[in-house]
């Protein structure tokens, strides 16, 4: 009897190998959901032992939420909860045994007498990184429509335009992204070999920002609150957590994740919003010890700008730039190394000085009080309108800001479409404190420094804005000048090869950040296998076609013991915008003209142009060009046949020659269990591939409608006697290993 069940057994793991092909292996739905189980019983005991105790969630778990806001929208709105790890991970099988042994000896190491130590996982790592030697390829599964890879397309070209990480659609590696629709939003996070798949389901995840969420995790972002550091930023609000759900809100170790000394991030594209999985919708399950800082949490615009900076350190992206000054907490370009990647707010050279925007301004205030307001307040704001002030305060002297008046924006559980961002330093990498909705912030805000940013962002619905006042306790001269304008532009072009690196690997070790200028050293390259846990802001600078041109320019200037006056009109992709007076104003407010603003895209910042020292793209693989696909499937029916295009290479160790592509996925006629044709063999299960399950629609899909079929298929394999004699053949969560 035993042999006859070893031998069932392995005819069924021969038809799991049969069908995977070199697809990565995700982890088992039941491995999956014992290291839930597994994380769910460390984070009660942490919860016991450290947050009911400490009484720190008693003070911030009042906050109500505005039952006028709207839910905002993300992948946790689209996925089943059940089916992945963290909301919205994949995992492999060498992750999944790798997390489950670490919590196991986690659990039994705080056991009283307990002898067992914690094993090390550093020394092997979950995660590995992406060569930055040559582009990462991609692909599209068939059932990604042609709208959404525009979308995906965009996605992955915001990650090349601040980083060095390129990509290549239908690239020649074995090891590549695949997009599909697998019912929700997914990643693995790192290169998890092989074929690893990113779900993008239409409707729902096809969400420029979610998209390049989920390519954050493939490229080795873990959740920004999920950092080891997470206490120190957020109280995460367990008892409005379904138990089953704790495990998505339980920090990584220090040996799984590596934030690279870089702050923590409100605004990163990878930090979960406030109310996922809460029992009551109107109490949050994550508050931000900084109270002004709750309504930043969730944004999914798209990356912001440390989630850029922790990409770069991991790939090493700054390897081949000098050093450079970088002001406002900016570090060096990696695509230009001439001058600094700058946060939302800052441009120039070494970030010096205030973005470009066409309503904002910079603006040195005194003890009498000023006041900054959205364009045509308290009229609606256009729409796409977008500003930026810089006040600056005298040395040695703090801005402040007291909002006032009439206060109206989109309101959203999350501020990331129409708000307004104050950010009062000093570290201007972050993201700052978001308001939306039609509740006027009443505290007042004071600057770390002497400088303080004001946002204004018109990217969803008109409202009519905000009117603030700003001043200074230290008396000065006041004045306002207009931004700088803005720079011609250039797009970046994506060459397929370049000059290959010459760097080498060694041992991984982390610069400290310096703040506010920062001077950022050449490290050295990142060790082989790594996992990142960091991120960062939305982007907020707008994005102007690179059809850019100055059409007129015309100058009037007068030569006066008073004033000297010049008025510049510049047009840019044709639509005229007129920029103010730049002579400082005296003591007295200057109120400026309200142009037409020129055209916004967000999430975008000006494109610049690619260095050719950027050492990426270059192609191990010399190969002709790809055939067409074969227009005949293989098979008739049940989604088991494929069609095939192939092409040739001078190697194939690490060059695919062939791609084949699965077809005709509706179900084959009742009865049929076997197909041979083509020199192919393949069992059915309910006239579909096994592996793939039969839709009440009769079409051949990866989805059973929530059920684990592959216990379903043992459970059949398997007699009622088998069951009885080897019932006690699994070993419980709580068993002990020695």
């Amino acid at each position: 009897m035993t042999s006859n069940i070893l031998y069932k057994i392995f005819i069924f793991i021969l038809l799991l190998t049969l069908i995977s092909g070199e697809r990565t292996k995700k982890a088992s739905p039941s491995t999956l959901n014992k290291i839930k189980e597994l994380i769910n019983r460390k984070a009660e005991r942490e919860v016991v032992q450290a947050d009911v105790g400490r009484g720190l969630n008693d003070a911030v778990v009042e906050v109500i939420r505005n039952p006028d806001a709207k839910h905002h929208f993300d992948e946790l709105s689209v996925n089943d909860p059940d089916q992945y790890f963290q909301g919205d991970v994949e995992l492999s099988e060498k992750q999944a045994d790798k997390i489950q042994e670490q919590l196991l000896d986690d659990l039994q190491a705080d056991e009283p007498k307990s002898k067992r130590k914690k094993r090390k996982v550093g020394k092997e790592p979950l995660y590995k990184r992406w060569s930055r030697e040559k582009p990462i390829s991609y692909e599209f599964a068939e059932n990604i429509p042609e709208l959404t890879r525009f979308k995906i397309r965009d996605a992955l070209r915001i990650w090349e335009q601040h980083t060095c990480i390129r990509f290549r659609e239908n690239g020649p590696d074995i090891d590549r992204l695949e997009f599909y629709d697998g019912g929700g939003c997914s990643s693995f996070v790192g290169r998890a070999g092989g074929t690893q798949g990113i779900s993008i389901s239409t409707p729902g995840c096809d969400i420029v920002g979610i998209i390049t969420h989920e390519v954050g995790h493939a490229l080795g972002l873990f959740h920004e609150q999920a950092r080891p550091d997470q206490q120190e930023h957020i109280a995460v609000h367990y008892g409005n957590i379904p138990i089953g759900r704790w495990n998505n809100f339980h920090p990584v170790t220090g040996n799984q994740a590596d934030t690279f000394l870089l702050p923590y991030d409100a605004g990163s594209v990878m930090h979960y919003g406030a109310y996922g999985f809460a029992n009551d919708p109107y109490r949050p399950t994550i508050s931000t010890l900084d109270k002004n800082l709750q309504s930043t949490i969730g944004q999914r615009a798209g990356p912001s700008f440390l989630d850029f900076e922790a990409i770069n350190m991991a790939y090493n992206c700054l390897d081949h730039c000098p050093t450079l000054s970088c002001t406002h907490g900016g570090y060096v370009n990696p695509n230009d190394c001439t001058k600094c990647s700058c946060p939302p707010g800052f441009s120039g050279r070494t970030c010096q000085e205030v973005q470009f925007s066409n309503c904002g301004a910079k603006i040195m205030v005194s003890t009498e009080p000023i006041t900054i307001s959205t364009p045509q307040f308290p009229e609606y704001f256009s729409s796409n309108s977008y500003c930026v002030w810089l006040i600056q305060a005298p040395p040695g002297g703090k801005v402040f800001l007291q909002f006032t008046d009439a206060f109206h924006y989109q309101c959203e559980d999350t501020c990331d479409k129409s708000y307004v961002e104050v950010h009062p330093g000093p570290d201007f990498s972050t993201t700052g404190y978001r308001f939306c909705c039609a509740r006027i912030p009443t505290q007042q805000f004071v600057s770390f420094s002497n400088e303080m940013l004001v946002f204004h962002n018109g990217w969803g619905d008109q409202g009519r804005g905000f009117k603030a006042t700003v001043w200074s306790n230290v008396a000065s001269i006041a004045t306002i000048l207009p931004s700088p304008p803005l720079p011609p532009l250039t797009e970046i072009t994506y060459e397929t090869t370049t000059t290959p690196s010459t760097t080498t690997t060694s041992a991984l070790t982390t610069p400290r950040r310096i703040t506010p200028k920062k001077y950022v050293p050449t490290q050295p390259p990142i060790p082989e296998l790594f996992i990142i846990s960091t991120s960062r802001k939305v982007t907020t600078a707008p994005r102007i076609t690179s059809t850019t041109e100055i059409v007129t320019t015309t100058e009037v200037a007068t030569t006066t013991s008073t004033t000297t006056t010049e008025t510049t009109t510049i047009e840019i992709t044709t639509i005229p915008f007129t920029e103010a007076p730049t002579t400082p104003i005296p003591q007295t407010f200057f109120t400026f003209p309200q142009p037409t603003p020129p055209q916004i895209f967000k999430p975008f910042t000006p494109i610049v142009p690619i260095s050719p020292i950027v050492p990426v793209t270059t192609d191990d693989c010399a190969c002709g060009p790809w055939s067409i696909w074969q227009d005949t499937c293989s098979q008739q029916c049940g989604g088991c046949g494929k069609r095939t295009r192939r092409r040739e290479c001078t190697s194939t160790d690490n060059c695919r020659t062939e791609d084949k592509r699965p077809c005709n996925f509706e179900a084959c006629p009742t009865g049929t269990n076997f197909l041979i044709n083509n020199g192919e063999f393949h069992i059915l299960w309910k006239g579909c591939c096994v592996g793939l399950f039969r839709s009440q629609k009769g079409q051949c899909t990866a989805l059973d409608e929530g059920e684990n079929p592959f216990l379903r298929i043992i459970s059949s394999l398997l007699t009622t006697q088998d069951s009885k004699k080897n019932k006690n053949a699994t070993l419980p969560i709580d068993s002990k290993f020695h």
